[in-house]
């Protein structure tokens, strides 16, 4: 089937690659990726018929608007990666209540119609992509904030360090909304993604290294499962040992087992004190090198983010609020604390490693606010960069996450097969907890066969590596239905086994973002 997913092209019936395997369904995975423009072109032609009644009655849900307009559909259909969509979902519901989506998901499941939940459309995997038809559910009208009352004067108090937000906030109405509370979220993963996206997708980014990824930053959450039924995961309590752990479940669920209406997440106290710091390396080896000796020693580092040659070269094409770097590795880091003292020591001592140990050849850092801001939105903007290598290109995604002693050589490793098959492919990401992206801009409709397969090799030898070293495919983006085929390699296919008998007892009809995380 030339619409099977890339990933599970790779793997035979048991999941397990095999060179064979690979040669053989070689075209068909190039056929894939040169046609992938046309294919979602021709499966926006495409729809699930369903009856009008069941619109209709969608229609008259209370709190639910519902929109069949083509250029709505269109835009529903795909996230913002490669991934053609099958088809446009038939209808776009827009609940605005818990209730409302209770009441949308009975109706589906009554009439066994699948619904694709939609946060931001920032995914990069294909969660969003309509693969069997039905509705694409938008939470973006779940948009309140349950701060408490102000007590009087700009300070509203948040003694507990948490704070509840309907699924469909955006992190930074969030974050502005928290700007008189002296409190962030500091889930950082770049786009504006929706917090009931980011939990869905287990999301994390630059701060990570720090404050850890949304499995570590959410409280509870209140989800609607495929039955209809509004269930309630978690406590507002920092830790508890009561049951099965559901809230774990849910997170990194992607929409296959329910549909997240509110989330509970932590806060945690503005720094009083920022500095950042820019690296320059003679090679990405030794950058990667100096990232594990200083969580060695104990650098307290709230970001740290490892560029190679083309991330640089494309850094400086795209940014032009930020002056040029040498085109080296880079590490770009960033320290906080409650004193400049405190700060200032751990700068220092990053510069001793980085300089005296692995060759830094300049070490230079600011604690400007306005220096430091413009550096991090430019690194937020990185992967439009790397696109913007080649014009109109769409990007494959990578998202490896491996121990951090294996960080240098697989990282490193991946960058020479880049120069080595003559691909257009930067390598950065968040060196401090072992995950890194290698995009890889394509353009379907021109590049020949042979440019495609070496990138596909790339990607291959890359996903390879991470999992024979006992990492993963996927450290932040997900899984969707761009990485199902790695699972059974990852885990084995008893444990693919267990996480599909999970989604048939909690979905039996299969209508939660089906082909997404596993096959039923």
């Amino acid at each position: 089937d030339e619409m099977t997913p890339l990933s599970v092209l790779m793997f035979n019936n048991k999941c397990r690659p095999t060179q064979k395997i690979i040669e053989i369904n070689r075209n068909i995975l190039l056929k894939c990726i040169s046609s992938s423009a046309r294919l979602g072109q021709k499966q926006q032609q495409d729809q699930v018929h369903v009856p009008s009644s069941f619109l209709k009655a969608l229609s008259s849900i209370p709190n639910v608007s519902v929109n069949t307009q083509k250029h709505d559909l269109e835009q529903h259909s795909k996230g913002e990666s490669h991934h053609a969509s099958r088809m446009l979902p038939s209808a776009v519901v827009y609940p605005k209540s818990t209730e409302a989506v209770r009441d949308v998901v009975r109706l589906c499941g009554d009439a066994s119609i699948s619904i694709v939940p939609f946060g931001a459309g920032t995914s990069v995997e294909g969660h969003v992509c309509c693969l069997e038809g039905g509705i694409s559910m938008d939470l973006s009208h779940l948009n309140k904030i349950h701060l408490p009352q102000e007590t009087g004067g700009e300070v509203i108090p948040l003694d507990d360090f948490h704070v509840t937000v309907d699924a469909g906030v955006r992190r930074l109405q969030l974050n502005n909304a928290l700007r008189y509370t002296g409190m962030q979220f500091m889930v950082d993963p770049g786009a504006d993604a929706s917090i009931g996206g980011m939990v869905a997708c287990g999301a994390s980014g630059t701060s990570a290294v720090k404050y850890g990824t949304m499995r570590e930053n959410i409280l509870a959450l209140r989800a609607v499962l495929p039955d209809g039924s509004i269930v309630q995961c978690g406590t507002n309590a920092r830790k508890s040992s009561a049951g099965y752990d559901l809230l774990s479940l849910m997170c990194g669920s992607e929409g296959t087992l329910g549909v997240i209406t509110e989330v509970t997440v932590k806060l945690h106290p503005l720094p009083s004190h920022v500095s950042a710091a820019v690296c320059v390396f003679d090679t990405l080896h030794e950058a990667a090198q100096a990232v594990t000796a200083m969580m060695m020693t104990g650098v307290s580092l709230d970001k740290c983010e490892i560029l190679d040659e083309a991330s640089i070269d494309a850094f400086n094409k795209y940014s032009a609020d930020v002056d040029d770097l040498p085109v080296k590795p880079h590490l770009f880091l960033e320290f906080s604390g409650s004193t400049q003292v405190s700060v200032d020591e751990q700068v220092h001592l990053a510069q001793a490693i980085c300089v005296e140990d692995f060759r830094c050849q300049n070490f230079q850092f600011t604690s400007n606010d306005d220096e430091r801001n413009r550096m991090w939105k430019a690194r937020h903007k990185l992967y439009y960069a790397s696109l913007a290598l080649r014009p109109g290109s769409q990007g494959i995604v990578t998202d490896a996450c491996v121990p951090l002693s294996c960080l240098a050589d697989i990282i490193d490793a991946t960058s020479n097969d880049v120069h080595e098959m003559g691909v257009v492919g930067p390598c950065f990401g968040h060196a401090g907890d072992g995950n890194f992206h290698c995009i890889l801009p394509i353009l379907p409709e021109s590049d020949t066969p042979d440019y495609l397969e070496r990138v596909f090799e790339v990607n291959c030898r890359l996903s390879q590596r991470a999992i024979d070293v006992g990492g993963t495919v996927t450290g932040e983006h997900g899984v969707g239905s761009g990485k199902i085929g790695y699972l059974a390699k990852q885990y084995g296919v008893e444990t693919v086994q267990m996480m599909v008998t999970i989604k048939r007892a909690l979905d039996p009809k299969n209508i939660m973002n089906p082909q997404k995380v596993v096959s039923v």
